[in-house]
């Protein structure tokens, strides 16, 4: 038993650290802190809000523009982020091969497709998407002239995050547009981050990393199942792959370009770097006339070029390739994060946007019970999302 635990203390050491600190805090704090059903702790402060006043002071008109702006992409992104999360359901129910585009992006965890999120990446991500996300609801709210009471840390279950406490009372008072406009703007400003992030790593971060090194093949983490061609053939996860037929294929797209030229029931030749493997293709369950494999999580493999492997160079290749790896994980957590936000559910923003508009056109009474209804059954297709494979894999 204990051999069992003491690696997976190692392994989780930081994360362990962290949470172990975050509980001491509580205690600390307990008198300040408001629950609300047992899982939610919420501790107020009054931290950035002079910020907020001054830069919404500053810049109002442009504030106010891009909080209308926001208002259209929030409605999108609730559109959008449902209608993904109810074709994900049915796809999973319908194809049992298919792989769920919805997972819990914590330290540690393996994302599917993505790997094992860092927990310094998960940490410092978390603490800027919360930062942007918060602070595009306060000063949004301030161009507005309406009050914010309290910013703050909030901890929902092992989910951390922050807030703002605008004056309910006044913002309810105020005109649709100008609610739907503070509540879409923390979601819009995510997605805004997302954008920056990626852009700075493509015409930035990813060429420099990738003159710093050269490719070597692709692996693979994980079989789709056990009765498709690598894993019958034996190749196992972590295999580096060169090459396909006795052409050497330096990445994964190279190797894709070879494959589609070969037809389902087709033998081909997988080779390594250990020996060559003979298997027959299989066809992809999407369309039958396409060769599959049976392999997910798939990267590319590279070694680092010489002469960043040593003396001051060295030292430049980790960090362009850290703030690299950092602005991929701040990409999808902020994405990710922003249409969370979005879905029409009670705790996060989408929820909030729906409830003024149900409001709205049905009135408090039936509003109120329709958008608990929507809520519910978000929740519910959610949990589905994020458990159904793991049901699946029971029986």
């Amino acid at each position: 038993m204990l051999s069992a635990v003491v690696p997976w203390v190692i392994q989780y050491k930081y994360i362990l650290l962290f949470y172990l600190v975050i509980i001491v805090l509580l205690y600390i704090k307990r008198k300040q802190i408001d629950v609300q059903g047992k899982i939610i702790f919420l501790y107020r402060m009054k931290w950035g809000l002079r910020w907020m006043d001054k830069v919404a002071a500053k810049y109002r008109e442009w504030i106010i523009l891009f909080g209308y702006i926001g208002v259209g992409a929030g409605f999108v992104g609730l559109a959008v982020i449902s209608y993904v999360l109810i074709k994900n359901l049915i796809d999973l129910i319908t194809n049992p091969a298919a792989q769920s585009g919805v997972s819990l992006v914590l330290p540690g965890i393996n994302v599917p497709g993505l790997g094992i999120l860092p927990f310094w990446y998960w940490l410092i991500g978390i603490f800027i998407i919360a930062l942007v996300h918060e602070f595009a609801h306060g000063v949004v709210a301030r161009a507005h002239k309406i009050e914010v009471k309290n910013t703050g840390i909030v901890l929902f279950g092992p989910i951390i995050g922050a807030f703002v406490e605008p004056n309910e009372k006044k913002m309810a008072k105020d005109k649709d547009i100008v609610q739907y406009s503070i509540l879409a703007a923390g979601a819009f400003t995510n997605v805004i981050l997302a954008v920056l992030a990626v852009l700075l790593l493509t015409f930035a971060f990813a060429p420099a990393q990738q003159a710093m090194v050269q490719p070597t093949g692709f692996t693979f983490d994980a079989y789709v199942n056990e009765n498709l061609p690598f894993a019958q053939a034996g190749i196992v996860p972590g295999t580096v792959i060169t090459g396909i037929n006795g052409i050497a294929t330096l990445d994964f797209q190279q190797f894709s370009d070879e494959l589609t030229s070969i037809k389902p029931g087709e033998t081909i030749t997988v080779q390594t770097p250990e020996k060559d493997y003979p298997l027959q293709v299989a066809a992809n369950p999407d369309d039958q006339k396409k060769p599959f494999l049976g392999i997910q999580s798939i990267r590319n493999e590279f070694e680092v070029k010489p002469m960043y492997d040593v003396g001051f160079w060295k030292i430049v290749y980790y960090v362009v390739d850290w703030i690299a790896g950092f602005l991929r994980w701040l990409f999808l957590l902020s994405f990710g994060i922003g249409l969370f936000n979005l879905l029409p559910l009670p705790i996060v923003d989408g929820g909030r946007m729906a409830q003024t508009f149900l409001h709205k056109l049905k009135g408090p009474e039936i509003g109120e019970r329709r958008y608990r209804q929507v809520g519910m059954f978000f929740l519910l297709i959610l949990l589905l999302n994020l458990f159904f494979p793991l049901i699946l894999k029971l029986f």
